[in-house]
């Protein structure tokens, strides 16, 4: 007779929820089954201490509910997707205790400056205030996560290296982002009207303002040597009412199939993955490009390019000079050779199963 299993509760966004964590979850699953008994969990209400062990996906909206009560219940390891779940906190207030309620106003209210006593204060100062994000404050709301976890996981390892800094007792571990290995799909251009001569640089997934949307297509107007087989793909979703210009050289698909989003990955030329104000996340579509060694733009934050990047790596920081850094950046990459996608195995889903399961026992780093 077979050993039996440990069993795992996972804890995260359903299956059908339209959430990049709840397909990272869906992936993840059958790269835990050689180690646990794993039971798949959205909402609350399932008590943690039902299971040998636990993992809570904590990212930054209500689909993570269950994942922050269950924590809450009982200590385990975390993946933090997002470290400042701060709209977390804004969605799902009426549904926390108000202990938590309370720690949150004062967080908050240290990271403006001013007493907020209720969350009718809080909205009023923001609403006084539009010049405030109150969702990238540093608040430091991560430590109620943190302090409550048995050890951290998160996908970058600068962002491992923060927070450590800032968490000394924490047992806090870098997980490289999984990616699985991408193959070209012949006729992916074809299908979205993309040129095969043409130059491609995209940006993949929602396409909100925190991914410096407007930053990407005010440098793209500006660039005025711009090649004429040079194209912007935006390849995702329009949020934050995003309007697409009327420019024949940019493209935008709205929202993809998750075969279609990986056919264009590898048929870009170069991605352009910015991030700003920035969360804590990592970016799924940077570490597909980065893991395919796909030339990529990135923003010089962490969690947003690796510890040591490569040539083909170009980082762009933030303020005044964004725009014009990005041209700069788009036309060095422009002028690279072109080279084929080659996939790096240190991404792979059973490598992070291995670290998976060794966070979970109490295995080495």
């Amino acid at each position: 007779m077979s050993e039996q299993l440990p069993t795992l509760g996972v804890w995260g966004p359903a299956p059908r929820d339209k959430s990049g964590v709840a397909g990272y979850l869906t992936q993840s699953l059958p790269h835990l089954a050689p180690y646990f008994t794993t039971r798949r969990i959205a909402g609350p209400g399932t008590d943690p201490a039902a299971f040998d062990h636990v993992l809570y996906h904590l990212g930054n909206n209500t689909l993570h509910h269950g994942a922050f009560r269950a924590l809450a219940a009982r200590p385990g390891t975390v993946l933090l997707h997002e470290y400042n779940n701060l709209d977390y906190y804004y969605e799902a207030w009426d549904q926390l205790p108000v202990a938590e309620q309370h720690t949150v106003l004062t967080r908050v209210s240290a990271a403006v400056g001013t007493r907020l006593d209720t969350r009718a204060t809080m909205e009023r100062y923001f609403a006084d205030h539009p010049h405030v994000d109150r969702y990238s404050l540093g608040a430091r709301i991560e430590d109620l996560a943190i302090e409550a976890a048995t050890r951290v996981l998160v996908h970058s390892p600068l962002l491992a290296e923060h927070l450590a800094d800032r968490h000394p007792a924490a047992d806090i571990r870098h997980l490289p982002f999984p990616v699985h290995p991408l193959t070209p799909v012949a006729g992916t251009r074809a299908r979205h009207g993309l040129p095969e001569q043409a130059f491609v640089f995209a940006t993949f997934g929602f396409l909100g303002a925190y991914k410096r949307i407007p930053v990407i297509l005010d440098a793209w107007r500006n660039w005025t040597d711009r090649p004429a087989d040079a194209l912007l793909l935006l390849a995702g979703e329009a949020r934050d009412g995003l309007t697409v210009p009327a420019d024949p050289t940019i493209r935008y698909t709205g929202y993809l199939t998750d075969a279609e989003f990986d056919a264009l990955l590898l048929a870009a030329d170069c991605g352009i993955q910015l991030r700003g104000p920035w969360l804590g996340e990592t970016s799924g579509p940077a570490s597909a490009l980065i893991a395919h060694r796909r030339p990529t733009i990135l923003s010089d934050i962490p969690g947003m390019h690796p510890l040591r990047p490569e040539e083909i790596h170009l980082l762009v920081g933030q303020g005044e000079r964004e725009s014009a850094d990005l041209i700069d950046a788009m036309r060095t990459q422009y002028h690279r050779p072109r080279t084929p996608a080659a996939y790096d195995p240190a991404f792979s889903w059973k490598s992070w199963g291995e670290h998976i399961a060794a966070a979970l026992t109490g295995g080495p780093r």
